[in-house]
């Protein structure tokens, strides 16, 4: 009887061992990975559920389709087109063109029919509001300012503040106001996918 005993537990004990479902990565993190320019990097932000937010993957500049090439430079004549990413935000596949515009580091996000869903610039810390930078350096206390930028879209400016911390690279988004919309660690990371055929 003892020994049933024992044997049930340790059925109990293997069933609570049992190796958790595998997930599987989004179809578009595949296709970026793919896409990847050879020296490029491959971006991923993730919620704490574990939901993907955003996936950025560096792409050649001559990979941009015709038309949110056409885009970029009407928005911007004369610019010389400096890098390019695919990305995927909210299930929507965009590219981001970056450019340099009077001295200063821009980014416009288009989507795939050539409208402009968002324009992010470089800003000077004196640019920024005061209350978004009070509210980034109150989130971590003791770091150092590493970049500030605007970021404009149909739903309003929001401020990236990036700012580091004992070699750790942190991303604050708040509103105009300073009120704090999200906050992540930058991190560095291997991703490995097999070759496709």
């Amino acid at each position: 009887m003892k020994l049933n005993g024992l044997a049930s537990l340790a059925l109990l004990a293997c069933v609570g061992c049992a190796a958790p479902p595998v997930e599987r990565a989004p179809a578009a993190l595949l296709e970026l990975y793919d896409s990847l320019a050879p020296d490029g990097a491959l971006e991923l932000e993730l919620d704490r559920d574990g939901s993907f937010l955003e996936l950025e993957a560096d792409v050649p500049v001559e990979s941009l389709p015709a038309a949110v090439r056409a885009a970029a430079l009407a928005a911007y004549p004369g610019v010389t087109l400096t890098g390019a990413e695919r990305e995927v935000q909210g299930g929507v596949l965009s590219w981001e063109v970056k450019f340099t515009h009077e001295g200063r580091g821009m980014e416009l996000v288009i989507d795939t029919t050539g409208t402009v869903r968002e324009t992010e610039r470089e800003l000077r810390a004196s640019e920024a509001p005061l209350a978004v930078l009070q509210a980034a350096e109150a989130a971590l206390p003791g770091s150092t300012l590493y970049s500030v930028e605007s970021v404009t879209s149909a739903a309003g400016t929001v401020y990236h503040v990036k700012r580091e911390k004992n070699g750790a690279r942190y991303k604050f988004i708040l509103d105009p106001t300073g009120k704090m919309l999200r906050k992540v660690r930058e991190a560095r990371a291997e991703i490995e996918i097999p070759l496709a055929d």
